[in-house]
């Protein structure tokens, strides 16, 4: 037990971290009817410093929900020097630096000199190196973070700190030499010049451009002019696939040339964009492949489109010792009713392991009856963190037909325990529509880190008041 856990309920606490780590909205509520949140405060600095979003680059930005949880707490100058020591550190080529630049710029919205600063020290950090890759005619996988920087910058300082960008972009496009082997405007800031386009206005930025006494601003308006007519992905698309560039690469695959990886992409090409007779021979290469892995890659199309054939060839395969193949078998044949395959996915729950593959088997031969079934294998489920979290998804799908019935409290219990903020807006959806809503869970949603509950529980509260 750590010393701040000293003479506190372990239990309240081990909630709190939980909650704070998923973003719900439970644990600011707690922060603020606490009579002591500072007992709260080592876990937000935990959270301010590590990045507790499952996909952060679907999920967006903590920011706000963690600023004002350090707020709470009564640490917040304690806690904001710590993020703006741990960004002055931060390598640019990760999550981290942008989780912290939110929580910074949430800071600096708030009257925060040292936020401001230290978001101004990054972003001069980071345009400097943006001069050196012109200069040098390389590439920076980071570039985009520079970009989102210069966003949160011009958030915090309006249109002072959108010109300032501007500038500083030209400047390193105005480094760019003419016999370089790559394009200026493959160097363009385009995310960044429409958003700022869309903020302000084209004429407001074009008026300032025009200002011709700097080349830096001379290179940036040519190059935002040769950008607007240059497509982002050079060359032109190749034609479809056809099932015997397929059955190519599948040699090439078994004689280990390629990574069997390469015939997924394919063949849902082929199955997207094909006639129905293509559909069916890319279905029939699958099922006649014998090296599992090769077979598992070519049917994976079918997890999003329908089968073509009946079930017949696949059933054999739905307990496959080929984690690969058993996951796309279970998923393909989940898509049509069968009671053998009810039965079967219903003793598959019964186990701790690939609950998610089990629910996919059973979203056709679903009945209403067996939702206690669901709830009980969900709450049985490996937390492990793909695994758990493909399960909470799954059982998202499984309920969401409308003939389906939500009357236990499983949809709730995937809201508190998926680490994913998509799902659990999902799961708040849901709930919405079944009539599973409670008042407490719309309360907290009003304060979870996930804008889009944010809003959506913001037009319930609309709707009610109205």
């Amino acid at each position: 037990m750590s010393a701040w856990e000293s003479g506190a309920d372990t239990s309240v606490l081990r909630t709190f971290r939980h909650d704070l780590r998923r973003g719900l909205g439970s644990a600011l509520l707690t922060l603020r009817s606490s009579p002591d949140p500072q007992r709260y405060a080592e876990a937000v600095r935990w959270a301010c410093l590590h990045v507790t979003t499952y996909d952060p680059q679907c999920e967006g930005s903590r920011g706000w929900y963690l600023h004002e949880a350090a707020v709470l707490t009564g640490w917040a100058e304690s806690i904001e020097a710590d993020v703006v020591d741990r960004f002055a550190a931060c390598a640019p080529d990760g999550w981290r630096f942008d989780h912290l630049a939110d929580i910074l710029v949430q800071f600096a919205l708030d009257g925060s000199g040292s936020s401001r600063q230290a978001l101004w020290a990054g972003y001069s950090r980071l345009m400097s190196r943006y001069a050196r890759v012109v200069r040098r005619d390389s590439w920076w996988r980071s570039v985009s973070t520079l970009e989102s920087l210069a966003l949160d910058l011009v958030r915090v300082g309006g249109w002072d700190a959108a010109r300032k960008a501007v500038s500083d972009f030209g400047e390193g496009l105005a480094a760019w030499r003419s016999q370089a082997e790559h394009a200026r405007w493959l160097y363009f800031p385009d995310w960044f010049d429409s958003a700022i386009r869309e903020q302000f206005g084209d004429a407001k930025v074009n008026a300032y451009l025009e200002d011709h006494s700097s080349p830096g601003l001379r290179a940036y308006g040519d190059t935002a002019a040769t950008a607007r007519t240059k497509p982002w992905r050079t060359g032109a698309h190749s034609q479809q696939p056809t099932i015997e560039e397929l059955a190519a690469l599948v040699d090439q695959a078994r004689r280990g040339d390629i990574n069997p990886r390469r015939l997924r992409s394919v063949g849902m090409q082929i199955v997207r964009h094909r006639s129905p007779t293509y559909t069916e021979e890319v279905a029939r290469l699958g099922l006649a492949e014998s090296d599992p892995t090769i077979k598992a890659e070519v049917l994976w199309a079918f997890r999003a489109w329908s089968f073509p054939l009946p079930d017949d060839d696949l059933a054999s395969l739905v307990d496959t010792a080929n984690d690969e193949l058993r996951q796309v078998v279970r998923s393909i044949l989940g898509q049509r009713p069968a009671g053998w395959k009810r039965r079967h996915a219903l003793d598959l729950l019964k186990d701790r392991e690939h609950v998610d593959e089990a629910l996919e088997l059973l979203q056709a031969s679903y009945l209403p009856e067996d939702e206690s079934a669901v709830g009980a294998a969900i709450r049985r489920a490996s937390l492990r963190r793909d695994a758990g979290h493909a399960a909470y998804d799954r059982v998202i799908d499984l309920l969401k037909p409308d003939d389906r019935p939500v009357t236990t409290g499983v949809l709730e219990y995937v809201y508190r325990q998926t680490p994913c903020s998509i799902c659990r807006a999902n799961a708040v959806n849901l709930m919405r529509d079944k009539h599973a809503l409670s008042d407490g869970i719309v309360e907290e949603c009003l304060l979870d880190a996930y804008d889009a509950i944010r809003d959506v529980a913001a037009q319930i509260m609309t709707g009610r008041s109205g």
